[in-house]
């Protein structure tokens, strides 16, 4: 992806996605505390995983909560008992913002 993003112009310096991904990633928890919203560490080492996720497969889905790792942690029931309502908007606040 990041090769992609510097060959066409929208990137001036070639650096790992991983390492975008985690930069934003630390940036969107951050505004997320700042604007009072806190996370239980679970929450925190699941947010983790979706963003290593997205690092590797470009998104984040329902259905990958069907696979490894997430599925040996709960899969879809453990993230709902989570988040609750609230996934739906994090799932697509972490689509845009790591991967935009």
């Amino acid at each position: 992806m990041s090769l992609v993003r510097f060959a066409v112009g929208q990137q001036v310096v070639l650096e790992p996605f991983a390492d975008l991904v985690d930069e934003r990633f630390q940036g969107w928890l951050e505004a997320k505390t700042k604007s009072g919203r806190k996370f239980t560490e679970e929450q925190v080492r699941w947010l983790t995983e979706i963003k290593d996720h997205v690092a590797s497969s470009l998104s984040i889905e329902m259905e990958d909560f069907d696979e490894v790792p997430f599925s040996q942690r709960g899969g879809r029931i453990k993230i709902f008992q989570l988040f609750g309502d609230e996934l739906s908007n994090v799932l697509t606040e972490l689509n845009e913002v790591l991967v935009a």
